[in-house]
């Protein structure tokens, strides 16, 4: 089904068209930088204080207690980077 087909019958095909084809048109910030921070950096900083915590606390813990321990810790960092991302990029309000 064609969507000429569907337009056809409507009273508004004009619009819709001159709409789309300016929205087509306009112009902004790209947004592949916006979403590798908010998915890829959050992702990576988490894998890589896991890595580094199972590293460096190696022999301080048991093996059970190690898991813990490093997905403790990579959680919490990965939420105080993510904050910091939000901070960062949230207007300053004046008060």
């Amino acid at each position: 089904m064609k969507s000429d087909d569907n337009c056809s019958q409507c009273g508004h095909k004009d619009g819709c068209r001159l709409m789309y084809e300016k929205l087509g048109k306009a112009g902004g910030p790209g947004v592949a930088t916006k979403a590798i921070i908010a998915f890829l950096v959050p992702i990576g900083v988490f894998i890589g204080t896991l890595a580094a915590g199972q590293r460096l606390l190696q022999g301080r813990f048991e093996e059970n207690i190690l898991t813990l321990v490093s997905f403790s810790l990579a959680v919490c960092v990965t939420l105080l980077v993510v904050f910091v991302i939000r901070a960062m990029n949230s207007p300053v309000k004046k008060r």
